[in-house]
């Protein structure tokens, strides 16, 4: 390809040749032709003068300036997410239960009852769907309640015993007792001996054949139990007498691995009796269901909503 003739001014040439040079597709001829025009000084000097100078450098053809990007939010974008995070929350919330039970030392599964010899020569009888931790290695042995119903025999071998419900502490001096997890509150039975239970500033002194209740916000008062209807689940029987049909459910339920919301407080509340068969667990609860004119509807395996 022959050589371009540019005008014989340097400052001129070196110019063209900066904006011909900055073409795309330029070729080896090309520059070829712009080596050999280097080669006087002049011409060199004026080109590199050119390219120090600001704003000297044209802008090539056929190659638009970029444009900067214009970042727009979507409000469905924002409504997906807003959906996405909504529905980790509620699997959380349903899943949670599960994934702390099997967290725990000790657990059973749905509808198992187990009993554990621990190495200080305690027993604990676990009802299904229950979970404990337990430490023996301090001179105050600790046990506490994550999930469910147990049947604790302590062995007295001279060192202190505490339970953890929560921020509920509770002092054994017995042999024997109960705890039990509710969805809406918490129950403690001595069935041999005394237990000193705090929360907070508060305090109670049970004996045996006494049982108190307490949830996050306080101790209820002390009261008489027969505490022979208690020990009917290690027999496969539940026994009610006179109980909120909302605890029943959840004890049936319970065998299921599931846990209930009744929508109607006022349902929940209503008092019920009966001796109900543990095994299996989900006949029973469908019965009484069906018994009490109830609609059930499960949430993922893992809940009942009862309306």
């Amino acid at each position: 390809m022959p050589a371009a003739r540019f005008d014989p001014d340097p400052h001129q040439e070196a110019l063209q040749w900066l904006a011909l040079l900055s073409r795309p597709g330029s070729h080896a001829q090309q520059r070829k032709a712009f080596a050999q025009w280097c080669q006087d000084p002049e011409n060199a000097r004026a080109f590199a003068a050119l390219q120090h100078r600001p704003g000297s450098v044209p802008t090539p053809a056929g190659r638009p300036r970029p444009r900067p990007l214009a970042l727009r939010r979507s409000h469905w974008g924002s409504l997906l997410g807003a959906l996405f995070l909504l529905l980790l929350a509620a699997l959380a919330f349903v899943y949670w239960p599960l994934m702390q039970r099997l967290g725990s030392e000790l657990h059973t599964s749905a509808g198992e009852r187990r009993s554990v010899r621990l190495a200080d020569g305690s027993t604990l009888h676990l009802d299904g769907a229950s979970a404990m931790n337990v430490d023996l290695r301090g001179r105050t042995r600790q046990l506490q309640l994550v999930q469910g119903l147990v049947d604790l025999e302590v062995n007295l071998d001279g060192r202190a015993l505490e339970v953890q419900v929560d921020d509920v502490s509770i002092q054994v001096f017995s042999t024997r007792l109960r705890l039990s997890r509710y969805g809406d509150h918490d129950e403690l039975v001595v069935l041999n001996g005394k237990a000193l239970i705090r929360q907070g500033g508060d305090q109670r002194l049970l004996s045996a054949g006494e049982r108190v209740r307490f949830d996050s916000g306080h101790l209820e008062a002390v009261e008489k139990v027969d505490t022979r209807s208690l020990q009917a689940w290690r027999d496969g029987r539940l026994i009610a007498r006179d109980l909120p049909l909302q605890q029943v459910l959840e004890a049936l339920a319970g065998y299921r691995g599931m846990r209930v919301w009744v929508l109607d407080a006022q349902i929940g509340q209503r008092r019920i009796s009966g001796d109900f068969a543990l095994d299996p667990a989900s006949n029973t609860l469908d019965a009484l269901i069906a018994d009490q004119q109830l609609r059930a509807y499960p949430l993922l395996g893992q809940a009942l909503i009862v309306h």
